[in-house]
């Protein structure tokens, strides 16, 4: 849909100027709330969506389209967690505090005054066309044909929530509004141009009160977009406008604003279901979660499901608690007093990587867990955001840091019981990986309670499970008990019982996962056109060499070391007879991808070429992971797979994925930083 430029049919002048600093202060604040409620919001529905074509009612090409609006959806929540970090910095340029908290879900439509319910719902027609309508841009953006086609949408949208409103608000008791100020505003755009005027009526010099340095610094804020430090009303105003043009786009150059990118999804989602009845296959991308999954009723609402599955019940209460933990350490980021630059560099790295490591992957794992067998048969719960703690800021600086150490190892302590289930969702197992390094990084450095200490007591709690590797669906390697873990050179990296190795080669905390292959839709498909996987036999005098191209990595062990053998480019890739048996076996042996075997007078030996090594994970320069001493290797599909040694893809673009094909090479993929 081609979209229009904003003109003189923009009218504002029903809303009343903004002209005192608290009700300045408690519009932001309300802001605040709104754009940490849509983001859960936001999240949820994707969590909700299925990820692969494994799960069912998708073919492969539907299955691509589903993961793009999964990534779509987690990109708009991390924009409106940004929109939430900078109206934080907002509110303390003029004297304000951040401003976390916010009401449990669902919220009846008479809690904004765009008259749409707040509620954590699965993905569905009438989700997405709500989110637009979230995101509807005020009266005059939209073309007079534009607004003709969205006008029925948000009449549907409010039609379908007319039950569901009247119960909440008999439940909640809202008969009037309670707004301490005049509300004057229908749409989030309006919301934020009431806000600006109040930068721009109050007089600058008496306005910008707060110290400059109190705000968070864009450089440690990795939330998708510059965070704009507020000086002055110019720089109050960029940040306002910024907000609302990646929310609303009132113009052609923002297509990937959030109103936009909800109608694309909307538009698709209507096409697909509509090919799906005509063809008669079957289209069902979402799981079955239920909307508004509790572990228990709080006092500020009402209207959702508890959780009675006893395992899923504590995985959700594990992740309230981690949804709270970063809420407390962001907090403490952006109201810091006493943080070194390294510090809120910490802070900041910790709190993005519990949102994309930890509290991302424990809400695809409840989307997958029932919530009630008995009265609820085939449904699933969902993360409930619920704030089973008050989210207030941790003044003192020493105090709470102690704090976080200890609130992150009761997390890992948890979260490692819990991942020895057998039935848990293997996405607990790269949850667990995050906590358990955070809680070592936040640990003191020796003592009774120092990092080697919490190693050896995680290590004890999965003392059971065996060392292995699984691959897992779309994601990273998973690790366990692998205590070998060392760069190219030999040098050994710190390991925890439970690790998350990189696999789609965007970390940014290389070798470990940071989440990004989440947002980069990264998939673990074998490639069409790969080499197909297949044994040559080459039969020399002394010695036969066994070759298998499908799982070569390309690493030029032997074609380097012994090329009048092993041929780079030539047919046949091997003469057997080209150099002594004894140089040939060493090379084979060399072979970190164990696509090379060999065989004398008839008989392979294969046992000879593995070798008795302690089992290891060598992270190669600029390549794959190298596998020795015979860590078992699976996926979600598949049993285990045993080999000696194995190189595993890690820059993401293998063809033979899990395996290196060496692609590495062809896509110049390079570490971040030395390994």
């Amino acid at each position: 849909m081609a979209q229009s430029v904003p003109g003189p049919r923009l009218d504002r002048s029903h809303i009343t100027p903004v002209k005192t600093r608290e009700e300045l202060i408690y519009l932001l604040s309300r802001a605040a709330e709104l754009e940490h409620s849509l983001a859960c919001i936001y999240l949820f529905a994707a969590y909700s969506l299925k990820n692969d074509v494994s799960e069912g009612g998708m073919t492969g090409e539907q299955a691509e389209m589903v993961r793009d609006w999964r990534r779509h959806l987690n990109s708009t929540a991390v924009e409106e967690m940004g929109h939430l970090a900078q109206v934080s910095n907002l509110l303390t340029a003029i004297g304000g505090a951040p401003h976390f908290k916010r009401t449990n879900l669902p919220l009846p439509a008479s809690a904004y005054p765009f008259g749409i319910l707040l509620s954590l719902e699965p993905f569905s027609q009438e989700t997405i066309e709500r989110f637009v309508c979230y995101e509807m841009p005020e009266l005059g953006i939209l073309s007079d044909e534009q607004q003709a086609l969205f006008d029925p949408i948000r009449e549907r949208v409010l039609t379908s929530q007319g039950a569901i409103q009247a119960d909440l608000e008999k439940e909640m008791g809202a008969e009037e509004s309670l707004e301490p100020f005049e509300v004057d505003f229908k749409t989030v755009g309006e919301f934020y141009h009431k806000i600006e005027t109040g930068f721009t009526q109050i007089p600058e010099e008496d306005l910008f009160i707060g110290p400059p340095e109190a705000q968070a610094n864009a450089r440690f804020v990795d939330l998708k977009g510059d965070l704009i430090s507020i000086v002055d009303r110019a720089s109050a105003c960029a940040a306002i406008e910024r907000i609302v043009e990646q929310g609303e786009a009132p113009t052609s150059d923002h297509p990937d604003a959030h109103f936009w990118v909800f109608d694309r999804v909307r538009t698709q989602y209507a096409e697909a279901v509509a090919q799906a009845q005509q063809s008669g296959v079957a289209f069902e991308p979402v799981r079955p979660v239920i909307s508004n999954p509790m572990t228990h009723f709080y006092d500020d609402t009402s209207g959702g499901t508890v959780i009675r599955d006893p395992l899923t019940h504590e995985v959700a209460d594990l992740f309230n608690v981690a949804y709270d933990t970063m809420l407390l350490m962001l907090l403490r980021f952006f109201a810091h007093t006493d943080e070194t630059e390294a510090e809120l560099e910490h802070l900041s790295r910790s709190t993005l990587r519990l949102m994309t490591t930890v509290i991302r992957p424990l809400g695809e794992a409840l989307t997958k867990m029932p919530i009630d067998q008995s009265a609820l048969p085939g449904k699933t719960a969902g993360p409930g955001f619920g704030y089973n703690r008050d989210v207030h800021l941790l003044p003192h600086k020493q105090s709470a840091w102690i704090f976080f150490g200890e609130r992150l190892w009761h997390l890992a302590t948890v979260a490692t019981k819990l991942r020895l289930h057998a039935s848990i969702p293997t996405e607990l197992q790269e949850a667990t990986a995050a906590l358990q390094d955070l809680a070592c990084q936040f640990a003191p450095a020796e003592g009774p309670h120092g990092v080697a200490a919490k190693v050896a007591e995680l290590k004890a709690m999965e003392a059971g499970l065996r060392c292995s590797i699984q691959a897992s669906l779309n994601g990273p390697y998973l690790v366990t008990n692998a205590e070998h873990l060392q760069n190219s050179r030999g040098e050994r990296i710190p390991a925890r019982p439970q690790m998350a190795l990189c696999r789609c080669g965007g970390s940014a905390n290389k070798p470990f996962c940071d989440g990004t292959h989440t947002r980069l839709g990264f998939t673990d498909k074998k490639a069409p056109d790969r080499v197909p996987d297949r044994r040559d036999t080459y039969i020399g005098e002394q010695v036969t060499v066994f070759d298998n191209r499908g799982i070569c990595a390309h690493s030029g062990f032997c074609t380097d070391n012994l090329a009048a053998v092993f041929h780079v480019g030539q047919d046949p890739f091997v003469t057997p007879n080209g150099a002594r048996m004894e140089a040939i076996i060493a090379a084979v042996r060399n072979c970190p991808s164990g696509a090379l075997s060999y065989g004398i007078s008839g008989e392979e030996r294969r046992d000879d070429v593995d070798q008795v090594r302690e089992p290891t994970i060598t992270v190669s320069k600029d390549g794959p992971y190298r596998i020795t001493g015979g860590i078992p290797l699976a996926d979600e599909l598949s049993s285990d797979e045993q080999r000696e040694h194995y190189s595993l893809c890690r820059c993401g673009q293998s063809k033979n994925k899990p395996f290196c094909s060496g692609m590495h090479w062809y896509v110049n993929f390079h570490d971040d930083q030395p390994l």
